[in-house]
Formats: structure tokens, C-alpha cells, sequence
């Protein structure tokens, strides 16, 4: 089987999308799913790392390309919510709600080949500060 990594012309972007997460995300690594995790299936690959909140909290978080990568929606998993899966802005499979296709006119904001996984990274940090300021106030900030 080959994967999207594997061709020519996706294999550059993984490439220079790796350049752009040592420079602006260098706390995360790539790596490969395997049968034991929840989030990313054997041969996916996705991005591992820690992030840290205005209010000084350090969150697991995994960033996971899709099969079909770059026309399916990379997804963001906080490892500390995947019990819980049950959250605001979180779908039932554990990955967070980062966009809203009604805010756009269902124009599928985070979905196509602009987007990155340190785009996903970056609206990550912001969905945990976010996260925080409600889990203290029982307000979203921002539109919901």
C-alpha cells in the first residue's frame, strides 16, 4: 500500500511542512499511528507534542493527517480530553472543533490544500486557551 507521503510531489511537502514545524513548533515530532492508538490508524502519520497555556497548563497534543491529506482535514487531539470526549468544541471521536463551516458558508475553513499542520498546531494552542478561559468563566470567548 502506499501512502500519501510516499509520492513524489506530497513527499516535498511533507518535507517543507517538516521545515516549518522545527522553526515554529520545534517541541513537536513526527511519527507514525500504529493498532494501539485511538487517534491515528497504523500508517497515518502525525504530529506529537506538548503545548503550554497562557495560564501555564502543559497539554498533549496530537496533530493527525488524513488518509487522503491534503484534501481531508487534518485533526487535533488533546490527549488529556480523549476520555473525556464529551467537551465543548469537541467531536465525539476526541478531535477538537477548531473552525466553524456555518461562520463561513460551509465554505469547509480548515479543509484543502492550504492547510498546515503548524496551522493546526498554532488554532490548537488557541482552542486550549480558549478551553481554560471557559472551563473558568463557563464562557467561550470569541464567536461560537
Amino acid at each position: 500500500m502506499t501512502y500519501w507521503y510516499q509520492t513524489p510531489n506530497l513527499k516535498n511537502r511533507l518535507s517543507k511542512e517538516s521545515g516549518v514545524m522545527a522553526k515554529k513548533h520545534p517541541q513537536f515530532k513526527l511519527m507514525e499511528g500504529d493498532s494501539q492508538l485511538d487517534f491515528a490508524k497504523k500508517g497515518s502519520l502525525f504530529w506529537a507534542g506538548k503545548l503550554r497555556t497562557n495560564f501555564g497548563n502543559v497539554f498533549n497534543v496530537a496533530v493527525v493527517y488524513p488518509e487522503n491529506y491534503p484534501y481531508g482535514e487534518i485533526k487535533a487531539f488533546v490527549m488529556e480530553f480523549m476520555k473525556e470526549k464529551n467537551s465543548k468544541h469537541m467531536y465525539m471521536d476526541g478531535h477538537l472543533c477548531l473552525y466553524s463551516n456555518t461562520h463561513d458558508g460551509g465554505k469547509s475553513q480548515g479543509v484543502g490544500m492550504e492547510t498546515t499542520a503548524p496551522t493546526i498546531v498554532a488554532w490548537t494552542a488557541a482552542w486550549l486557551n480558549a478551553w481554560e478561559v471557559y472551563s473558568r468563566t463557563g464562557r467561550w470567548p470569541g464567536r461560537e
